[in-house]
């Protein structure tokens, strides 16, 4: 059972997919997952779609609102399919940050995230970041109510071992890679902002 959504102010299809169709590459956080799991049910609405591959459908991006959407019992889920290995323009770091510096040392294999989400050998909770050459933020606010709800089903084979110590310094971690993040475009930003100046007063002369 397959369904277009559409999108508003997008021209990226959103795909109604069966949610057991989806396979995840990496573990979740049980913090962080039932916070997402609470908003969810507090808005009534899905913001986002999830990102997926199109010919294996192994996630890429919105693990935990596949993981919340579950636990709540959902059988469908909005779902953005692009073709991975046909797609240059997406890649897969470790950090947010790069998004903007290309390191080959810091680049994971898009080979890699498939086979783990083939395999069901999971990687540890957000160990990749992946980068599309469209915006991950488009908005969608789906209802809940047209997911098709049934019994609430079982998803710890999907979540990490972590106390709940080790969840909140995981957050922890996550919002330093946001500020480490700002940070980089910050200084960014002044330096362009130079650089104009510059140019205008070369061309005033």
């Amino acid at each position: 059972m397959t369904s277009t959504v559409l999108v508003e102010k997008s021209n990226l299809r959103v795909d109604l997919l069966p949610i057991d169709k989806l396979k995840p590459h990496e573990k979740g956080s049980p913090l962080y997952l039932e916070i997402l799991r609470q908003e969810i049910l507090r808005d009534g609405i899905l913001r986002h779609p999830i990102i997926a591959d199109e010919k294996t459908h192994v996630i890429l991006d919105g693990m935990h609102r596949w993981l919340a959407l579950r636990k709540l019992g959902y059988t469908l889920i909005p779902v953005v399919l692009v073709d991975v290995f046909q797609n240059p323009k997406i890649r897969v770091g470790k950090k947010r940050i790069h998004r903007y510096i290309v390191d080959s040392d810091e680049e994971t294999p898009v080979e890699k995230v498939i086979s783990a989400g083939l395999s069901g050998c999971l990687m540890n909770p957000r160990s990749t970041r992946h980068f599309f050459h469209f915006s991950k933020s488009q908005r969608i606010n789906y209802p809940l109510h047209l997911l098709q709800k049934t019994s609430p089903q079982d998803v710890s084979k999907y979540l990490a071992r972590m106390t709940r110590e080790e969840c909140a310094f995981a957050i922890k971690e996550w919002m330093e890679e946001i500020y480490e993040e700002l940070e980089f475009l910050t200084k960014r930003k002044e330096e362009v902002e130079r650089e104009m100046e510059e140019f205008l007063n070369r061309v005033r002369m």
